[in-house]
Formats: C-alpha cells, sequence, structure tokens
C-alpha cells in the first residue's frame, strides 16, 4: 500500500507510516511479541507472535487479524523468530527456535508442513528464496558452539515441485 509498516515487539503493537504525510499510525495486536513482519501479494502482514507460538496475518483494508497457531505436540511450544513470504508461491515460512524446525504455510489451503533441520540446538534467525522457490536459512546460535557439532550452517531447503512457479 506504499507504507512503511514495522512492529514493535514489547508494546504488542505494529504501526505505519504514510510517506506523503509522514503520518504514524498504530495498531494494537491481539497477541503478544509481533516482530518481523512481512507482506504476502495481497498486501496483507504476515506476524511472528514471538511468545505465543503463532503468526498472525494482518489485512490493512479490513483492519482484521486472523491468528495461525503453529502445528505443535500439545505440549510443545516454540517461539516464531522471524517468518518471510515467498510471494509467487504464496507460502509463509517460520523459523522456529525451540523445536529444530522450519515451518511453511500454504497461505491459500492454510495448511502447515514442519521441516525439521539437520542439526539439534538450531536457532535460525531468517529465512530467504532463490528464483524457483528454493529456501536458505542459517543457524546463527552464538556462541557457535552451542549448536550440534559447533558448526554455523547453512541449510538448503527444496520442497517438491507442484509444477511451474
Amino acid at each position: 500500500d506504499g507504507k512503511v509498516w514495522f512492529a514493535r515487539l514489547h508494546t504488542d503493537e505494529i504501526g505505519s507510516i504514510d510517506p506523503a504525510t509522514g503520518r504514524i499510525t498504530m495498531v494494537a495486536t491481539p497477541f503478544k511479541g509481533p516482530r518481523r513482519l512481512r507482506t504476502d501479494d495481497d498486501g496483507n502482514l504476515w506476524i511472528a507472535a514471538f511468545p505465543e507460538s503463532a503468526i498472525a496475518r494482518f489485512e490493512p483494508v479490513t483492519g482484521k487479524f486472523i491468528r495461525f497457531d503453529l502445528p505443535l505436540e500439545p505440549q510443545g511450544g516454540d517461539t516464531p523468530y522471524s517468518l518471510n513470504v515467498d510471494r509467487p508461491r504464496g507460502i509463509v515460512w517460520v523459523n522456529g527456535n525451540q523445536s529444530d524446525s522450519l515451518y511453511a504455510f500454504d497461505i491459500a489451503s492454510e495448511t502447515w508442513q514442519v521441516i525439521p533441520l539437520p542439526r539439534r540446538v538450531s536457532f535460525t534467525r531468517d529465512v530467504e528464496f532463490d528464483p524457483v522457490g528454493t529456501a536458505y536459512t542459517s543457524i546463527s546460535n552464538f556462541p557457535s558452539w552451542h549448536v550440534e557439532d559447533a558448526q554455523p550452517t547453512l541449510i538448503r531447503v527444496q520442497r517438491p515441485s507442484t509444477g511451474p512457479g
């Protein structure tokens, strides 16, 4: 929508700046710890709910939030540190940091895929994509000896192809 959007982790708000007027608008979130928001092809914002094991979609046009809980065991929990939207394929990738996993959320079907990471005690901070939809993340524990094998690692995740994309 041309605005600059941001999250305020400790105040449970997101906000926007209108570049034409400089006006700042704040929106309270119905969840704790919003962080690292990104947009999809429809102009919706996807937001990690850091301490709540969830992500949320915010529709700027309607002002509506929709929550999506991470697919966890009943007694499990996770802290989604960050997320990114693979816009051409309509997939929200979420960095899970208590589960040694990445999560892929298909926007159209509202279904999850859990991708286990190849190393234990993996803290990942972001995910990026190449033009064909291969996802990349890195284990970024500091110090690196906290992770299994004490090796910072770049991870490539290739999902099964469903046709041209």
